[in-house]
């Protein structure tokens, strides 16, 4: 398998959903990680 990203982002916390969601919106390739709940906290 070949996977084409520009950002990975580990964790949609706090910080890594918004920066996910930012780059996306600014036409990056966005893979997000998260091993529970999207938001954190």
């Amino acid at each position: 398998m070949n996977y084409d990203y520009d950002l990975l982002v580990i964790d949609a916390g706090q910080g890594g959903l918004p920066a996910a969601h930012m780059a996306a919106n600014l036409g990056a390739k966005v893979a997000l990680i998260e091993r529970d709940e999207v938001g954190g906290t």
